[in-house]
Formats: C-alpha cells, structure tokens, sequence
C-alpha cells in the first residue's frame, strides 16, 4: 500500500553515524529505498541532540559530515532536508545557536519532551520561543500525557505525531481530536535503524487519516517550502 497523498516525513533517524538511528550508509539507504517504495520521497533528518550533552556547532558538525556520507549515494527524486529532535529543558530559547537546529531554511523547530517529569518551565519557553517567530513543533505527541500536550498547545506549539500512534484496534482520542482541531501539522516514521514496517505504517497513517491528511499535508508542504 502506497501513500495516497504524498507527504513529507517530518521525523526520521536517517543519517549514517549522527546518532542511533542508522549505523552506516547501508542502513540510511535501506531506509530510504523502504520510503521510496512507499511513495515518500521529502524527508527531514531528525537526529538526537541533547543540551546537556552537545553543543550546538559539534551537533551540527557531526551531522552535516553523516549527511555529506549519505548524499552522493541518494537514488534520484529522494530530497532530504537537515533538522534535529531537540530534547526540551527549561531555559532551552536561551541557547546559543538554537537557530542552527531549525529544520534548514525555515523557522521550524522539533522539541521533545522527556518521558519522566513535566516541567511548568517548558510551557514559559515555548512562549517565548513563538512570541519571537519560531514555528515550536512537538515531536511525537502521541507518546505523552494529553493534559501536557493541551498545556503546551495553550502555549503556542503545534505537534507532530508519529504514524504507528495512528494504527492498531484501540485509537487514542486525543489524537484525533488534535488532528480535527488543526493542532497537528506533521507526520513522522521515526525511523531507527532497518525497520521493515516503518513506512508501511506511514501510508496506513495516512489512509487513517482520511480528509485530516489535507491539513497536515498543507501544513508540512508550507513548513517544508520555507516558513519564514
């Protein structure tokens, strides 16, 4: 099953060595032929980057050298855009260089929350962040609480969902009241490593969706096209 629409995956662990996502430039292309197979063919390259572990230009360093590995070797057609999944902390609209972890060319930037606690502060930052232009974009909100979710919607972000979170015989509501209520403006595989069903997933998603795929569609063409 293809994809009926084709539409930008917002999220992917693609580049060899950036971080866990891909081993090698064997692993990255796997991935991408899974995602050509599937009819994507736009992909932002999302790798890990952690404040309290990375500065901003050894991140950046470390991922633009995995994507000059991967780029002589991509199959034609396949356009990869340079981001990050930035983990959240209180205080992150402070960091020197954020902007260089805006998914290249455009003002958008992907947060991730931890999965322990919840932190008051991450709402006053993404408030901040928007009130100054930038298009804050929670990365698989699927995974977390919906009344942190709701918290952080309240606050200006809008949200990602992962396609695997879209599938499967209990459906959460709060995904799909975030879809009917235009909260979410990008789909994600999340892709690590070679997984086989990834994109499978992806073009189910997107089925799942029904009319919803418009919005989101629109969305990430807008973002991908340049949000500034």
């Amino acid at each position: 099953m293809r994809v009926k629409k084709e539409i930008v995956d917002f999220h992917a662990h693609i580049l060899p060595g950036a971080d866990h996502g891909s081993v090698s430039v064997e692993t990255s292309l796997f991935q991408i032929y899974s995602a050509i197979e599937m009819g994507v063919s736009r992909i932002i390259a999302t790798p890990h980057f952690y404040p309290h572990r990375h500065t901003v230009n050894a991140f950046i360093k470390r991922r633009d050298e995995a994507f000059l590995l991967l780029k002589d070797h991509l199959p034609f057609g396949v356009e990869i855009k340079l981001g990050a999944e930035v983990l959240i902390c209180p205080g992150i609209e402070n960091l020197p260089g954020l902007e260089k972890l805006f998914v290249n060319g455009t003002n958008a930037l992907l947060l991730e929350l931890p999965f322990d606690n919840f932190d008051e502060a991450y709402c006053e930052s993404v408030r901040e962040m928007t009130s100054r232009g930038i298009d804050v974009i929670i990365a698989h909100a699927d995974r977390y609480r919906a009344f942190n979710i709701e918290k952080l919607l309240r606050s200006g972000a809008r949200l990602q969902l992962n396609a695997s979170s879209l599938l499967g015989l209990v459906k959460r509501k709060d995904v799909y009241s975030w879809l009917d209520r235009g909260a979410v403006v990008a789909l994600g595989s999340d892709i690590h490593g070679e997984d086989k069903k990834a994109y499978a997933k992806f073009a189910k998603a997107i089925y799942a969706m029904g009319d919803r795929v418009d919005y989101v569609k629109e969305q990430s063409d807008f973002i991908w096209k340049n949000s500034k």
